[in-house]
């Protein structure tokens, strides 16, 4: 997420700390470039993303580079230079580990985009921040405090009057979740499991009018955090086994069996708001 401190009363609401993530991201290899062209079935979930946004941002058509786009919690981000080349946003970050920071703008770097990242926490970050944006968006931020609709309400703060918020979450109450308590309960512990209704309430107590919510894609196992589970020969082996699973329901899809987005099995929640 997040050379500011979360004050008090959310440093305690967080159910994972500044080192938490700091420890998380330390020596980790750079994740790949969105790749847009790239139709191989292990991009299938990067694809149905980018359907996503071409139907969110104007059906794909390039928009005024005047725009602004702040991912908050933007750690070792990909996004930020996939909205900045797809869609021509001015783009910022956001996010209170620097090792994050660092990894977010050294993927900026490698992809030759031009993206401010700043080390701040979205509770108390710079006012220079604050309703400037026409765009927010967050990749698995806002289940990570007890209070969703005060995590929501802090990232309105930097959208303009009229400004579009998207938010994504893993869905940790279908079987997600469950694989997730079940393999790695620290990992499990540390998000809210939040449902569609769960989320749309959160948005409007935070003052955000929703303009849709819905599970997202059918299956993928790849959002799990399997990575202390898979150093025993039974962790890797089971994890081929749901990531063959998923790609055949992926392969299926491509040839035309469409499986509905659904509480059980899909690996997301998507949220649309307007402030």
């Amino acid at each position: 997420m997040r050379d500011h401190d979360s004050g008090g009363a959310h440093e305690e609401d967080a159910r994972a700390s500044k080192e938490y993530w700091n420890s998380l991201w330390h020596e980790r290899q750079l994740p790949p470039a969105i790749a847009v062209g790239d139709q191989s079935l292990r991009n299938h979930i990067n694809l149905k993303f980018h359907a996503f946004f071409r139907k969110t941002f104007d059906s794909g058509k390039r928009l005024s580079n005047e725009l602004r786009l702040a991912e908050l919690g933007c750690a070792r981000s990909v996004w930020l230079p996939y909205f900045s080349k797809e869609f021509g946003f001015q783009v910022a970050g956001v996010d209170y580990s620097s090792t994050g920071c660092d990894q977010a703008r050294a993927i900026l770097a490698r992809e030759g985009v031009d993206g401010q990242v700043m080390l701040a926490d979205i509770f108390s970050p710079p006012q220079s921040l604050l309703g400037c944006f026409d765009y927010v968006v967050s990749f698995g931020l806002v289940e990570h405090f007890q209070a969703t609709d005060e995590c929501l309400r802090s990232c309105a703060a930097f959208l303009k009057p009229g400004g579009k918020m998207f938010t994504l979450i893993p869905n940790m109450n279908g079987m997600t979740g469950w694989l997730q308590k079940v393999l790695e309960r620290e990992v499990y512990d540390v998000h809210v499991p939040l449902d569609v209704e769960m989320l749309v309430n959160a948005h409007e107590t935070a003052g955000l009018r929703v303009l849709s919510c819905e599970y997202f894609c059918f299956l993928n196992f790849g959002v799990l955090n399997l990575n202390r589970f898979r150093e025993s020969r039974l962790g890797r082996l089971l994890s081929q086994v749901l990531n063959a699973i998923a790609a055949v329901s992926w392969l299926l899809e491509r040839i035309g069996i469409i499986f509905p987005a659904n509480r059980a099995t899909s690996p997301y929640v998507i949220c649309i708001s307007t402030k």
